[in-house]
């Protein structure tokens, strides 16, 4: 695993400028076309960056489980779009790009030794180091948005690469995703849930690969994926991150895929940190947008944007973070 790999910058394909007038003091922003690589890998993004003159903090974005592209497109919305550009206009960059398994969706299909690290964890480690090799951006003050799976991840990244300023988890567990899949399943009535039951205990569990079974194949990955997955203590990562980081950690009332309970054990893990700040947004969705009467089948179609207040929750945050 290429755990430690400098990011490239190739060339800038394209530029162009925003102009933002709402009524708040927003700066202009541009966004670049760049290519994140790590190994043979090469990932297009886009680095969103506010025009100024001075050094400014930055973030890179963390998908959710599964394929993605740059913007997580999900249905109707596009969460990661939103907060790059939200974020610009309020002087932050960001950098957000394709997924490994969204770009390489085909040569990675039969790939056996995928682990949790080359499907997301390097490849973050990549686009940071990109960023630190940008003089606009003020490499004391990088922070990770973790969306989801993402979220989760957060505090691995943090602790893997020890130089970061801080962390937002977006509608993030430190809960097994293999058991938070299975209760998704068994409340939607799936038919996949009686499908994944009979293996559930024994993916849930996994700590090496076992000979001969390198292509078992569970819930969308094979067997050295969820074995590098279980390596991981998300609690003791969670709470290592707590202790030598700023944490935001934000939640949607109406997340129909992480229940807003969640937001309380996470308070109940990380009692005493004072470094962890907790945001709840009743009426939000597991995309922070609007999801009152919405169900599971109906998420996600009708385009909306995440509001301005989460936005701003995090500018603060980021704001806070740099000033201590």
């Amino acid at each position: 695993m290429k755990r430690n790999l400098l990011s490239i910058i190739l060339l800038t394909l394209s530029l162009f400028i925003v102009g933002c007038s709402n009524g708040k003091q927003e700066v202009d922003f541009a966004e670049e076309n760049v290519v994140i690589k790590t190994g043979n890998y090469e990932l297009p993004g886009k680095l969103t960056m506010p025009i100024n003159d001075e050094i400014v903090a930055a973030v890179v974005f963390v998908h959710g489980s599964g394929p993605n592209n740059m913007n997580e497109t999900i249905g109707a919305l596009e969460p990661f779009k939103d907060l790059a550009i939200g974020l610009a206009k309020q002087g932050i960059a960001s950098i957000r790009y394709d997924k490994r398994t969204y770009s390489y969706s085909k040569e990675l299909m039969s790939d056996t030794d995928l682990t949790i690290y080359d499907e997301v964890i390097d490849d973050v480690i990549s686009a940071i180091n990109l960023l630190r090799n940008d003089s606009r951006v003020d490499v004391n003050n990088i922070f990770i948005i973790g969306h989801s799976f993402g979220g989760q991840l957060t505090p691995v990244i943090l602790n893997l690469d020890g130089n970061l300023r801080g962390g937002i988890l977006l509608a993030g567990t430190t809960e097994n995703i293999i058991d938070l899949a299975m209760k998704q399943l068994e409340e939607q009535e799936s038919p996949y849930y009686d499908v994944y039951l009979e293996y559930y205990d024994y993916f849930r569990n996994i700590k090496e690969v076992v000979a001969g079974e390198e292509r078992y194949f569970f819930m969308g990955a094979y067997e050295k994926y969820w074995v590098s997955y279980n390596s991981i203590n998300l609690e003791e990562e969670t709470l290592q991150a707590a202790s030598n980081y700023d944490m935001l950690i934000m939640q949607g009332g109406y997340d129909l895929q992480v229940p807003k309970e969640t937001l309380d054990k996470y308070k109940e893990l990380l009692e005493g940190k004072e470094k962890v700040v907790y945001r709840y947004y009743e009426d939000l969705n597991h995309c922070f947008t609007d999801g009152t009467k919405e169900t599971i089948s109906t998420a996600y179609l009708i385009k909306k944007n995440i509001p301005a207040q989460v936005i701003d929750d995090i500018v603060i945050f980021i704001n806070d973070s740099r000033q201590k």
